[in-house]
């Protein structure tokens, strides 16, 4: 498996629906910065990389969750992010939400670097993933090491 980091989240009384739980969007919202802290915590700063890889950025191709237990206003969610997987322009971040040890949903999204269409400037294309994120993200290649 790929390198982790831990991400903390207190929920806050607007990250909430009526029924006083978290609204499950927000934690596609919280998958999103765990999943740039993981970066930074592996690499550098976001904007340093998409200079240095000459990418937009790494966007979702996928996103899901499965969710167990639900989290309330005050309380803290620490997030665990991994790259658990990749192909040759796709990696798979799976992520791992508790609080106080117990599961509370498992979600994940596969992403890809990103780079203007030469053809077409409207529209995004994968680009094969770069060695030196590879090796940052414990891969040696494509479908592990």
């Amino acid at each position: 498996m790929g390198k982790t980091s831990v991400t903390r989240v207190t929920v806050q009384w607007g990250d909430c629906d009526p029924a006083a739980i978290v609204f499950y969007p927000n934690y596609f919202y919280w998958f999103d910065s765990a999943t740039h802290a993981l970066f930074e915590s592996l690499l550098a700063p976001k904007q340093e990389l998409l200079q240095r890889f000459g990418i937009m950025g790494f966007p979702l191709a996928e996103a899901s969750a499965r969710f167990m237990r639900p989290s309330r206003m005050g309380q803290t969610i620490e997030i665990e992010s991994e790259i658990v997987s990749c192909t040759e322009k796709r990696f798979t971040v799976a992520h791992r939400c508790t609080r106080d040890g117990d599961l509370l949903l498992e979600g994940q999204e596969v992403r890809f670097a990103g780079r203007l269409d030469p053809q077409d400037s409207q529209r995004l294309r994968a680009i094969a993933l770069p060695p030196e994120l590879l090796a940052a993200f414990g891969l040696a290649g494509p479908d592990g090491p």
